[in-house]
């Protein structure tokens, strides 16, 4: 039962997954080395996948964790379970590709490019392939 993380060196797969998972403190590990490497083997290196799988397990663990108000305080414990697998959810994302950048399209459906500049051929290289009768105009 090992635990290792060293922020000036994560060139290490493990490294990696326990950056991405948020488990660098050694005085309170969430996993040990043994734990992770199962899900970095099952997931051939990929660290996000493999951080991921982590993140669904913390999920489930803190899962069972309880909401409570005691001396006018309230504690949420259980919003870690939700976080853990809006991370898992996240990390599989990122791993699939993705992404919600924003991105402006080109063709005639965009809001940003008036019809004129679509049906004109200076504007658009597919307009030459157009007849005039197949204009909507």
């Amino acid at each position: 039962m090992t635990f290792t993380y060293s922020s000036t060196d994560l060139s290490t797969v493990l490294a990696k997954v326990r950056l991405e998972v948020g488990d660098t403190d050694s005085a309170a590990p969430l996993f040990t080395d043994e734990e992770l490497q199962r899900w970095i083997t099952a997931r051939a290196d990929n660290v996000l996948l493999a951080a991921a799988d982590a993140c669904d397990s913390l999920a489930r663990k803190f899962a069972r964790r309880f909401d409570f108000k005691s001396d006018n305080q309230a504690f949420s414990r259980s919003q870690m379970s939700k976080q853990y697998a809006a991370l898992a959810r996240d990390l599989r994302d990122r791993a699939s590709g993705v992404s919600s950048v924003a991105t402006t399209r080109v063709d005639g459906f965009s809001q940003d490019i008036t019809t004129e500049d679509v049906l004109s051929v200076s504007q658009n290289p597919r307009g030459r392939y157009r007849r005039l009768d197949d204009a909507p105009f």
